[in-house]
């Protein structure tokens, strides 16, 4: 009898710990913007690709936030609040993604945020 009311207990605290600690939606932008600005900080600039492309890179590189804002404006992103956890659908054009965030953490399908 003892050990079901330890195991309730330690469920019971894991529930209010992930309940407290829910990441929310600027905890996501602040995921999303350390992505973006790593992601403009390891490509390099080429003359190989398209010259939009390159122009726009070099424009990130110099303002980095703001190429942050405008990518942002361009994602409709929804949090789904549930009791334990929370749910990150991101939606740009036709492209959607679904990111999940529990205990302060969050993470996303495959290949979202990274190469």
């Amino acid at each position: 009898m003892r050990l079901i009311l330890w195991a309730f207990a330690l469920v019971v605290i894991v529930a209010s710990a992930a309940y407290a600690t829910r990441p929310g939606v600027a905890d996501f932008d602040a995921l999303l913007r350390t992505a973006i600005e790593q992601r403009i900080a390891t490509t390099d600039v080429t003359t190989d690709g398209d010259a939009l492309s390159t122009i726009a890179l070099v424009g990130c590189k110099l303002r980095p936030s703001d190429c942050f804002n405008l990518v942002r404006k361009s994602l409709d992103v929804s949090a789904e609040d549930r009791t334990l956890f929370t749910r990150f659908t991101v939606v740009a054009g036709e492209r959607r993604a679904t990111c999940t965030g529990a205990f302060t953490k969050i993470w996303c399908e495959k290949g979202v945020l990274e190469d």
